[in-house]
């Protein structure tokens, strides 16, 4: 027990240095940006009052030094206080950004449940009926996937089931003009418009992970106590489920949780492609009109959410075996 704390507090030392080490870059890329993130809202917001831009200037520090401008900063973060969004007057950054989130932990939740699931189910029998036909059809859907870009599958999907069949709405997450509600309409709507981009992202997820899966469970079927069971007349089916996925679900938890991480990056891609409002696409709207307080909002929250998904993913591991000794 004495053991496990120990690696659980090593645990959280290297995660907070790695989130001290998050903060600072969050700071250094985008003041490495090029351009006047002010002179964005004049043209876009023209009504916007001088007083206004140059009480922003004088609150985040923006006409100090860098060393002062990074000591607000940094005072901020703790609070989750990122300043007021430069594209959205009088709105707080991380409020913005929250609001956006709810729209992407649907989108990664369904996403992730479904790569999972069907993921291993994939992996788990292509490993067990290793060299058959299921075998090699499963690793030719997960190789085309695995090598085709995600925002190019994306683009075909809107192209051919909403401009060309016109099956599925390829845009948004409600139709034009409507708001969301907890109405039997509104919900089906919601679902309606996940139905391309989910489908996106577990097609080409759920290749990486069906093969890596499949990799984990095939080392685990070579082991001298699998060939012990069998010898002593256990079914296949009883080897496997008892002996072969018990001992390879240790991989699974740390793979899971990378593929996660992995999936809210390819998320970016598929939110700005299909005009879905979760925080992928107001990044890149960010990006686009240099609003430092959003990015760093949206950066360091996402940073956060990896960090205590590896974090969980470690101890996870060494909770269930002992026996595992992380660095």
């Amino acid at each position: 027990m004495k053991s496990f704390r120990r690696i659980v507090l090593g645990k959280v030392l290297s995660s907070f240095v790695t989130l001290l080490i998050v903060i600072v870059l969050n700071f250094i890329l985008f003041r490495m940006m090029p351009g006047d993130p002010l002179k964005f809202m004049v043209p876009s917001n023209p009504g916007i009052p001088e007083e206004y831009l140059q009480g922003l200037i004088d609150k985040y520090g923006l006409h100090e030094p860098l060393s002062k401008q990074f000591i607000i900063y940094f005072k901020g973060v703790w609070v989750l206080d990122f300043g007021d969004s430069f594209g959205h007057p009088n709105t707080l950054a991380m409020d913005l950004v929250l609001d956006y989130m709810v729209w992407t932990l649907l989108l990664v939740g369904i996403a992730s449940i479904f790569m999972i699931v069907i993921g291993m189910l994939i992996g788990i029998v292509a490993a067990w009926k290793r060299g058959s036909l299921f075998d090699t059809g499963s690793l030719a859907f997960s190789l085309f996937f695995y090598a085709m870009p995600t925002f190019w599958l994306a683009m075909m999907m809107v192209m051919l089931f909403s401009k060309t069949w016109n099956i599925l709405p390829g845009s948004r997450a409600l139709e034009l003009g409507e708001t969301f509600s907890w109405t039997f309409y509104s919900i089906i709507d919601v679902m309606e418009h996940l139905v391309l981009p989910v489908t996106t992202l577990v097609l080409v997820y759920i290749a990486t992970f069906s093969l890596l899966i499949r990799g984990a469970l095939s080392d685990v079927m070579t082991e001298d106590y699998i060939n012990t069971a069998r010898a002593k007349g256990l079914p296949e089916r009883a080897v496997l489920k008892d002996h072969a996925v018990p001992n390879a679900m240790l991989p699974m938890i740390a793979l899971i949780a990378l593929t996660i991480a992995y999936i809210v990056g390819g998320a970016f891609m598929v939110e700005w492609v299909f005009g879905y409002p979760g925080v992928g696409w107001l990044t890149i709207d960010a990006v686009m009109h240099q609003d430092w307080a959003v990015l760093q909002a949206a950066f360091f929250l996402i940073a956060v959410a990896v960090i205590i998904a590896n974090f969980l993913a470690d101890v996870a591991m060494v909770y269930l075996d002992p026996r595992v000794v992380l660095g």
